[in-house]
């Protein structure tokens, strides 16, 4: 009976969080992280960011890792997602699209080793080459 209680306790509280963040004028992209390689990336949101090695959101090896960054209320502003080779290492992926487009894609990055690089793959659409 406790448990269950616990657990109705759990549930509103995650509901309420998330009222309040739209309340709040807050709103959250889910990225989903699918890496089939043997290397720990970092996530963030900057080239700069991701240079200082300060901090880093993990995206472990043979692993999917979900984050959820804020995101505009709009949805129009820009959101960059930079992938390095560990906290302050070699970038692998740097890619910006508004908020809106990267939920329209379904967010999802794929992660994989071919020889000695890594290739990282995004759900959005391929750029439309301008005449």
């Amino acid at each position: 009976m406790r448990s269950i209680l616990v657990a109705l306790l759990l549930g509103g509280l995650i509901v309420g969080v998330g009222c309040l963040d739209e309340a709040l004028g807050e709103r959250h992209i889910k990225l989903t992280f699918i890496n089939s390689s043997d290397s720990l990336l970092c996530f963030n949101l900057s080239s700069a960011e991701a240079a200082r090695g300060d901090s880093c959101g993990e995206v472990k090896s043979r692993r999917t890792s979900v984050w959820r960054p804020g995101c505009s209320p709009s949805g129009s502003e820009p959101l960059t997602v930079v992938l390095s080779l560990g906290p302050g290492g070699r970038e692998v992926y740097n890619r910006t699209a508004t908020c809106d487009e990267w939920e329209a894609s379904g967010a999802k990055f794929t992660i994989e080793q071919r020889g000695d690089e890594l290739v990282v793959t995004d759900s959005l659409p391929d750029p439309t080459p301008r005449p």
